[in-house]
């Protein structure tokens, strides 16, 4: 691999487009490439532009204050540019580690800031333009690019720096840039797993919360697809005995209602006719009637006895003048007679009146008037004693008595008929009377079958009332654990069997419900949660072990990539030391000098204590430098003077190139302490190391322009602005014979 071809474009004082050829000499060698020019014309930031387009990033390197220096500033003459490009070609000509037959590397910067990589016009980050210059085996911070003043730097660096550039010189920087990123792939990997065990022992809990709410999730389907099936069987069940209930409490109390009705309307036909029969002639008024008739004979009979009394009285004080005295029934004591009679017949008509009164009662008082009345009659009917001479009695006074007699016996005959029809008016009241008790004694039994009815109607009503309590409590049950079942009752009922008993299956069914409610209830969601939670769980817990297992695996390859530094840098120390003592001694045509390997030495405090302990596997810190020019003793790099200390400088750096060759090496001034005898030398050397590696060297030295094939000149006009010109030797000897 060789550098074939390098752009600059508004780069420090390359304002326009400069392009420079490198080619291999005649001999197909990588050659050696001089640029040349006065101070100041800019020869030197052709190095720069190498340096930056490799990735450089220290201003101070590039020799200048801050980012946008870098891009041509502008003159009088000249306005300044808005950006700085780069590129450099690469052949890959005897390398198989790239796909690529050429590199194209291009660095971009514009004034905002924004800064672009490139390789072979594809965008790429810093790091990979860093890592495939490594695995080409060239970096931008060391022997690559030597600039002016590095060479005093490589003696005067301390050993840790020293280390550092001779591990890049030993090809080791590839490896090294792989073992950082190792380490950094583990740190991450390592911070993941930190992340990812604290997400799993977030999660791990919560899952665990989640198994446990689905298996009772589980549980519960299990449970309500059993209480399902039985409440199927229950309710069927309670509505085919409720249905059955329902109908025959609903069909005896139709029956009692009928019954009752019935009663009621037989009932309501006797009351009618008891109401028809009050309504007919009342009992008092034929009674009045008859009793007034009664009253009225006896009046009569009363005046016309009392007439018959006066009239006897009269002839008795005329037989009594004419004969002894005859004492008749005392008229106080007739009087006193009819009004018990009357009193007694009085009490009679008020028992007559009254229905409730005792027939038996009223029958005997009758018979004792009647008795009564036959008494008096007697009494006041017993002849008078005739008189001794009937011839006396006055024909007057015999026929008024005769007419009182046939009066009496009128009013008699008619006191008879009237108290013949009392006495059939009482029997016809009496049957009357017994025929109302008849309808009404009915009339109660009726009403008691009515109030049996109604009693039997009322019952059959509180039980349907109650089965009908019954039903609305079921039903509400219903609606509250099964409301899609009530719509479908009746076929449910019609599948259980008449002889089942629902009762029996309450107690497991409210143990049942006790279960799931001592369950909860639980989210369907639950599940999507369970199913995402153990799926971030899983991979998490995949993560986790492809961690671990990338923590193992980065860690082996870190232990193999230690082991293979440590070896390489041993194989490549010992053949730098090596050469380092060859290229002193040429230089200096005599004397020593050697590399020295530093390593860590334990820590001690001010009391003499350890305060750190030295790692048995850790390798060396650092390289010292020890070098004696012929005649001199083994002294330190400081105390060695310019001249000596830039051969020495020279030494390290050919025996690094002889030890590891780079694809290409810039050498910004690197002789330029250097006296003519030893810039020969210089030269000597570098048209023997040119046969594996590219110089590009920046020079004012004539010893190494005459080893150049070819050479470029730089200049600088009025506008500030560097102008190149290119000379390639071969031809000018071709033209010269």
């Amino acid at each position: 691999m060789y550098l074939k071809r390098l752009e600059l474009q508004g780069f420090k004082t390359f304002a326009q487009k400069t392009v420079l050829v490198f080619e291999p000499d005649a001999g197909n060698r990588r050659g050696l490439t001089a640029v040349v020019g006065p101070n100041g014309s800019g020869k030197s930031n052709i190095a720069d532009s190498l340096r930056w387009v490799m990735g450089e990033q220290s201003l101070k390197l590039l020799r200048a204050k801050k980012s946008e220096d870098v891009i041509f500033s502008g003159s009088d003459k000249k306005p300044r540019a808005g950006f700085a490009e780069v590129s450099m070609t690469l052949v890959n000509d005897d390398r198989q580690d790239l796909d690529f037959s050429e590199i194209f590397i291009t660095r971009r910067l514009y004034r905002d800031g924004q800064s672009e990589y490139e390789i072979n016009k594809q965008a790429v980050r810093l790091t990979d333009v860093i890592m495939l210059l490594a695995q080409c085996g060239i970096g931008q911070r060391t022997y690559s690019v030597i600039g002016q003043g590095m060479v005093d730097d490589i003696l005067s660096a301390s050993p840790s720096e020293r280390k550092d550039f001779f591990d890049e010189a030993a090809g080791l920087r590839p490896f090294q840039l792989k073992r950082q990123a190792s380490i950094n792939k583990l740190d991450a990997a390592r911070e993941n797993l930190k992340q990812t065990e604290t997400l799993l022992r977030e999660i791990g809990p919560r899952l665990t919360s989640l198994e446990r709410q689905v298996k009772r999730l589980e549980q519960r389907e299990n449970l309500e697809s059993e209480l399902k099936e039985l409440e199927v069987q229950y309710h069927g069940g309670m509505w085919h005995q409720l249905r059955a209930a329902l109908k025959t409490s609903q069909g005896a109390h139709q029956k009692a209602a009928e019954r009752a009705a019935q009663a009621t309307a037989q009932a309501d036909k006797l009351e009618a006719e008891l109401h028809a029969m009050e309504k007919a002639t009342p009992p008092s008024e034929g009674f009045r009637e008859l009793r007034a008739s009664l009253e009225k004979f006896s009046e009569e009979r009363v005046k016309l006895r009392e007439r018959q009394l006066k009239l006897e009285s009269n002839r008795e004080i005329a037989k009594a003048r004419a004969e002894k005295p005859w004492s008749p029934l005392p008229l106080s004591k007739i009087i006193g007679e009819i009004e018990s009679l009357h009193k007694r017949q009085l009490e009679l008509l008020e028992m007559l009146e009254n229905p409730k009164s005792d027939q038996l009662k009223i029958k005997s008082l009758a018979s004792e008037i009647h008795d009564q009345v036959a008494e008096l009659l007697n009494k006041l009917q017993r002849p008078a004693p005739e008189p001794s001479k009937p011839g006396n009695e006055d024909p007057a006074v015999a026929e008024e008595a005769s007419e009182i007699l046939m009066a009496m016996a009128n009013v008699d005959k008619r006191m008879h008929e009237a108290q013949f029809e009392l006495e059939q008016w009482n029997k016809k009241e009496d049957q009357k009377r017994s025929h109302i008790f008849d309808v009404q004694r009915e009339l109660s039994g009726r009403r008691q079958e009515v109030q049996t009815a109604e009693r039997q109607m009322s019952e059959a009503a509180v039980e349907l009332a109650r089965v009908e309590t019954r039903r609305d409590a079921f039903l509400q049950e219903l609606r509250t654990h099964r409301p899609e079942q009530e719509s479908s009752l009746d076929a449910l009922a019609d599948k259980i069997q008449s002889h089942e008993q629902p009762d029996a299956l309450l107690p497991k069914l409210t143990k049942l419900r006790a279960q799931l409610e001592w369950i909860g209830g639980i989210d369907p969601e639950i599940l999507k949660e369970h199913q995402q939670t153990k799926v971030r769980y899983d991979e998490l817990s995949t993560q986790t072990n492809d961690l671990s297992q990338a923590i193992g695996s980065l860690e082996t390859i870190i232990k193999e990539l230690d082991q293979t530094i440590a070896e390489r840098s041993a194989a490549s120390f010992r053949s730098l030391n090596h050469q380092f003592e060859l290229y002193f001694k040429r230089l200096f045509n005599g004397g020593e000098a050697k590399l020295v390997e530093v390593f860590p030495e334990p820590e001690y405090n001010e009391q003499g204590e350890m305060v750190k302990e030295v790692d048995p596997n850790a390798g060396r810190v650092g390289v010292d430098i020890l070098a004696t020019p012929p005649g001199k003793r083994l002294k330190a790099i400081a105390l060695l003077s310019g001249g000596e200390r830039a051969l020495v400088s020279i030494a390290l750096i050919c025996a690094i190139m002889a030890t590891n060759p780079s694809p290409f090496v810039v050498l910004d001034e690197v002789d330029a302490a250097l006296d003519e005898s030893n810039s020969n030398k210089f030269a000597e050397i570098i048209t023997t190391l040119a046969d594996r590696t590219q110089f590009v060297i920046v020079t004012h030295n004539r010893a190494t322009m005459s080893s150049a094939h070819i050479l470029y000149g730089v200049t600088m006009g009025a506008d500030g602005v560097s102008q190149l010109l290119s000379v390639k030797l071969q031809d000018v000897i071709k033209q010269a014979k």
